[in-house]
């Protein structure tokens, strides 16, 4: 977050032309129309020397050209950002010229302000205190970091299958899938104690067993727990495609962090275990319940203890927050999609390995037992 509002007091300069010339949904429009049509503004008609009020108008116009030139050279900065290829970049434009230039369409409201910070390299206002350490904000989606969970009603039928997801987790103990959660050696402080990655608990053990992520589907984890899938794909709307069981220890603390982005939503449904559990998301810290889901913003600065006597298990989902609408997620995901496989790419290519897919790989055999997994009667039962 620092850095992000160190790059927007440095480019205010040229930040504060944009803001007074683009300060406008109508202008906003225009610029980017100006462009996507790829038509040179040009004055329709002769300039006379005489006629000062056409000159006005050609230099205007000019004006307009030359603002539509800078706006795009910055949106094809946003472009490489993503790691777009020349297709792609095609579907954006004509997407940014269907949808977000459309003064008349405020269903694109959010990605409208959010292309206009990126564009100035700018960070948005107003953001919360403990959500400033989050590296990407997407302007105008309420920021809460608990939710209650009566606004999601698919949740009931959630908790109304945690028994089957319970049972489906507790098939897992005899099973390979479960490996510590781990992140690059830059990700934390702490090194892992076998020099793979680094780690984000300072005490107990935390491990996970992935079902979906950064876009992948985990086929053999799956194939294990069939209805925790289908729940996960049927009933969470939007799933971000990102999904696992994570384990904690006796002990256990993960430290203080603050997730990728506020774009999406995170539920939590506590399985086994729970006792002892708690955690902290802002300034606000509960204890969690078995039986109970939660949905919290994991974008805000958020920590977790358990000092239960047993191994604690939750299943995690993300999911896209709900202000966005259909046409922003359809962008989002473009973008996302597009700079995870660009990172898979490179990520094969990484002679030091040092990277969450090369990790997350070299991690899978690292646990060659379920020791670590104690259960109490109360969960078996």
């Amino acid at each position: 977050a620092e850095d992000g509002i160190r790059d927007a007091q440095e480019s205010r300069g040229l930040g504060d032309v944009y803001k007074r010339q683009v300060s406008t949904q109508s202008t906003w429009g225009l610029v980017l129309n100006l462009k996507m049509e790829s038509e040179k503004v040009k004055a329709t008609q002769t300039v006379d020397s005489d006629n000062k009020e056409n000159e006005g108008q050609a230099k205007e116009e000019k004006g307009e050209d030359t603002l539509a030139e800078k706006v795009f050279t910055r949106l094809d900065a946003v472009f490489s950002e993503y790691f777009l290829n020349d297709f792609q970049r095609a579907m954006v434009r004509k997407f940014i010229r269907d949808n977000v230039a459309r003064a008349d369409n405020p269903r694109c409201d959010r990605i409208r302000e959010w292309l206009f910070h990126k564009i100035n390299r700018s960070f948005p206002a107003n953001v919360p205190e403990m959500q400033r350490g989050c590296p990407e904000i997407i302007p105008g989606l309420r920021a809460r970091p608990w939710w209650d969970s009566s606004e999601f009603p698919w949740l009931s039928t959630i908790e109304a299958n945690i028994d089957v997801i319970r049972k489906e987790l507790l098939s897992l103990r005899g099973l390979k899938g479960f490996q510590p959660y781990r992140g690059p050696s830059w990700a934390s402080k702490i090194p892992s104690p076998d020099g793979i990655g680094s780690k984000s608990n300072d005490s107990g053990e935390w491990n996970v067993f992935y079902l979906f992520l950064h876009d992948m589907k985990f086929e053999e984890n799956c194939a294990k727990c069939p209805e925790t899938v289908r729940l996960i794909e049927e009933i969470v709307p939007r799933h971000y495609v990102h999904a696992f069981f994570s384990a904690v220890t006796t002990s256990t603390h993960i430290l203080k962090h603050h997730g990728p982005t506020n774009k999406k939503l995170r539920l939590h449904v506590p399985l086994i275990g729970v006792e002892g559990s708690r955690m902290r998301v802002g300034t606000e810290t509960r204890s969690l319940e078995r039986g109970k889901v939660y949905v919290f913003d994991d974008s805000f600065e958020h920590e977790a203890w358990h000092d239960g006597s047993d191994t604690r298990v939750i299943l995690i989902v993300d999911f896209w927050h709900p202000d966005l609408s259909t046409e922003e997620v359809k962008l989002l995901t473009l973008l996302q999609n597009a700079r995870m496989r660009a990172e898979r790419f490179l990520a094969e290519r990484d002679e030091d390995k040092d990277n969450f897919y090369s990790i997350i790989e070299t991690s899978k055999d690292i646990l060659q037992s379920n020791d670590w997994w104690t259960v109490n009667e109360k969960d078996l039962a």
